[in-house]
Order: C-alpha cells, then structure tokens, then sequence
C-alpha cells in the first residue's frame, strides 16, 4: 500500500492505493484542480489513477473541489451521516469560487456499516467512522494496518471539547488499533 501527501496550501490531501487505482481523501477549495494535477504529477500519479474521493467533512478546504473532481470522472463517497452536509457546502463559498453544486447522484453513497466492504471492493482493508468533533459531518477513514485519516478533528493533545464528542472520537479512534494518523494539517503523528 502506498499514501502520498498530495497537499498544498496548507491542508494535507492524500492519495491512498494498495494497486491498480487510487483514493484521494480530502481536495481543496473550488478553482484549484491545477494546483491538485500539479501536486499529483510530482508524485507520478495522473489525475486518470484516481477513481474515488472520499471528504473527511463538507468545509471548502476539504471537499470544494469535489465537484470539478466529478466532472473528470472521479467518483465521490458520501456517507449517509454526511448527507445533510453537502448541499450546505456552497453556502461557505463566495462568489469568486464558481462553485457548482455537488452531483449527489453521481456519488457513491455508503452507510457507515458497509464501509468495510466498500473500501475492499478499493482495494483497502479499512473502515470509516464517525468522528464528530470539528464538525457534525466529519468522518475518518481507518486501515487496518493501524493508520487513520482524521480531516480535521483537533488532535488529542489540543482538543478542548466541553460536549465530550472530541475525546469520543479519539476514544472510538484508538479502540481500532490506530497507531498513526494522517491529520487534515500538520506532520502526520502516532498516537
């Protein structure tokens, strides 16, 4: 399995493939697909290598250029939690972004329960969980191999969270095993 960091202007994308293609979790603000071709040529992967995209959560810097995405044809996982979400996503936009609307009915939709089975039919031993905390929507895409790809839930050691949903996550978290994790900014860290 390979995971490359395809980021750029401050939020980590990554690119995740155990063979033939690859899943990208987490794009940037709409208008950027260059900025995301160039990141992904200069780690050898052509925009065609990637099939899927799954968003941690339904912010601009992490899924606004889902739907530029779409129209090159990459398919977008929705879980069912993150529904509501998406069509909320062109409120936080300006109207310098362009933004169009995400095609829902161009997207992969999976409850949390079949994510197992989805992610395999990818290629990836894995799960994805709910992970409220930074937002209602945000989920995190876990490997078997003990790696966790948590968007932007505030780390353990910064998370001030008086609802309790932030150490629930990191709780949930660690009851699979996580031992690194893969966050939406910063140097990835082990747990």
């Amino acid at each position: 399995m390979a995971i490359v960091n395809v980021g750029y202007a401050s939020t980590n994308y990554y690119a995740i493939t155990a063979g033939r293609s690859y899943l990208l979790v987490d794009v940037g603000f709409p208008g950027t697909l260059p900025k995301l071709r160039y990141s992904l040529e200069r780690a050898g992967i052509t925009l065609r290598a990637v099939e899927h995209l799954l968003a941690t959560h339904y912010h601009p810097d992490h899924a606004g250029l889902a739907p530029e995405l779409q129209g090159e044809g990459v398919r977008l996982i929705v879980l069912e939690p993150q529904l509501p979400s998406v069509p909320r996503l062109g409120q936080y936009m300006k109207p310098e972004h362009h933004f169009q609307p995400i095609a829902l009915a161009n997207c992969l939709v999976s409850s949390l329960a079949e994510s197992r089975l989805l992610l395999r039919r990818l290629g990836l031993d894995g799960e994805v969980i709910a992970t409220p905390g930074h937002s209602d929507d945000s989920v995190t895409l876990i490997l078997d191999e003990g790696l966790a790809f948590t968007g932007d839930l505030p780390p353990p050691f910064m998370a001030s969270d008086e609802s309790g949903a932030v150490e629930r996550s990191w709780e949930a978290i660690r009851a699979r095993g996580v031992h690194t994790v893969y966050p939406g900014h910063g140097p990835s860290f082990r747990l």
